[in-house]
C-alpha cells in the first residue's frame, strides 16, 4: 500500500481520562459480579454490595453533589461526613438489588463527573475502591493510562498529613508541592503511579524513594 494512500485510516485513538473512568467502572462491575455481593470490599466492614451502592450513589442527581464535593476536595477542602449519612446513602441504593447496581455501573457516568476539573478525581474514586476490592479477594488489577493525574488533587486533599514541600515523580510526570522557602530539602517520592496513590490514600505497601 502506498504510504500516502488511506492515511485517513491511520488515525491514532488517544484514550482520555473520561474513557479511563468508563473502562474502570465496567471492570469494577465485572469484578463485583465475579466475587458476589457478600465478598469483602476491602474497606472496613463493607461488602461488595455496599461498595456497588456507594459508587452508584455518586451518580444521583446527575452527579451534582459528587461533582461539588470533588471540586472542593481537589482544592484541599476536608470532608468528614457522618457514618449515618454514608450508611443511609448505601441503604437507599441497595434497595434496587445487586444486579441493578451492576447494570448502572455499566452505564455511562454523569457528564459532570467526567468534566475536566473532576475527571481525575472520579477516576481515583473508582480505581481505588476497585483496587481495595481486588486486593481483598486476591485478584489482579490493571492501571489506567491517566491514573497519575489523580495525584495532584489527592496531595492537595492530604496536604496537612504530608511534608510542607514535596516532590513526586512517576513515569512521565513530576510535581512539586509547597513553597520554596529554603531550609530543609524537599521530600521526594518516586515510583509507579498506582503505588504512590495507594500510599497517599493510606494503603500499602509502596515502592518509594
Amino acid at each position: 500500500m502506498d504510504a500516502a494512500v488511506d492515511r485517513r485510516r491511520l488515525v491514532v485513538h488517544v484514550v482520555t481520562v473520561a474513557e479511563d473512568v468508563e473502562h474502570e467502572r465496567a471492570m469494577l462491575a465485572d469484578t463485583l459480579e465475579a466475587v458476589g455481593p457478600h465478598a469483602s470490599a476491602g474497606c472496613g466492614d463493607w461488602t461488595a454490595f455496599d461498595l456497588a451502592a456507594h459508587i452508584v450513589a455518586a451518580d444521583r442527581a446527575a452527579g451534582t453533589l459528587a461533582f461539588c464535593i470533588r471540586m472542593l476536595a481537589a482544592r484541599g477542602v476536608q470532608f468528614n461526613p457522618k457514618p449515618q449519612v454514608i450508611a443511609a446513602a448505601i441503604s437507599r441504593e441497595r434497595r434496587d438489588g445487586y444486579p441493578a447496581l451492576l447494570a448502572r455501573l455499566r452505564q455511562r457516568s454523569p457528564r459532570l463527573l467526567l468534566a475536566p476539573p473532576v475527571a481525575a478525581s472520579t477516576l481515583f474514586e473508582v480505581w481505588m475502591h476497585h483496587d481495595d476490592l481486588t486486593t481483598s479477594n486476591g485478584l489482579a488489577h490493571g492501571i489506567p493510562d491517566h491514573l497519575a493525574l489523580a495525584i495532584p488533587p489527592l496531595v492537595r486533599y492530604q496536604a496537612k498529613h504530608l511534608p510542607s514541600r514535596l516532590i513526586i515523580r512517576t513515569r512521565g510526570h513530576e510535581w512539586t508541592f509547597g513553597p520554596d522557602i529554603g531550609g530543609p530539602s524537599a521530600v521526594v517520592l518516586s515510583g509507579p503511579a498506582a503505588d504512590l496513590i495507594r500510599w497517599l490514600s493510606g494503603r500499602g505497601p509502596t515502592n518509594r524513594t
